[in-house]
């Protein structure tokens, strides 16, 4: 009996848990103006970078998962948007506010992350990666952790990307479940 794991999937759900707590936090307290990071801020802005590093790998496995050279494309640019991202944020969280370099880093990863998460969306819809109102989702995730954010949009973030990584999860497992049935036919038989 092999046991088949999903790391890719796995660190998709946890990335889905730590943007879920950064949304909650954002949806109950008060927005700061102030450009110094206050240790809320600190909170979550270590999560959301967590969250980051944490998309990258599922990001790829899903872009490979599509076959496709513009799926595999799109993931490698939303993992790229999100490692560029979460520099920038970890960053900002040790300088206690963001250096005069950050929309130099900002811009591209935003840009490189939204895109990304676009082709790879659209891929995933057409080749029935995901189910169709999940790849929606996978679309949405950039603008509920960006333009949302401060409305607890990383709450819907996480909440998707737990889908997402708990699918590929259990995409991972089936092979192996088949295969011990397959085991246990022949033994039987």
């Amino acid at each position: 009996m092999q046991k088949t794991t999903s790391p890719a999937g796995w660190a998709g759900l946890a990335g889905g848990v730590a943007s879920a707590v950064v949304g909650a936090i954002q949806a109950v307290r008060v927005e700061d103006f102030d450009p110094v990071v206050n240790r809320t801020e600190h909170v979550m802005l270590g999560l959301f970078a967590v969250a980051l590093v944490l998309w990258i790998p599922a990001y790829l496995k899903l872009g490979r998962l599509t076959g496709t050279r513009a799926g595999w494309i799109g993931g490698c640019l939303a993992a790229f948007g999100c490692a560029l991202l979460a520099f920038g944020s970890t960053s900002t969280n040790l300088h206690d506010q963001d250096y005069a370099w950050f929309s130099v880093v900002a811009v591209p990863a935003n840009a490189a992350w939204l895109i990304g998460s676009l082709i790879l969306a659209v891929v995933c819809w057409r080749r029935r990666v995901l189910p169709r109102w999940l790849a929606v989702g996978l679309a949405l995730v950039w603008v509920t952790s960006i333009i949302l954010s401060q409305a607890g949009g990383n709450l819907v973030a996480g909440l998707i990307w737990g889908i997402v990584g708990w699918l590929m999860i259990v995409r991972d497992r089936e092979p192996a479940a088949a295969a011990d049935d397959d085991a246990r036919s022949v033994r039987q038989g």
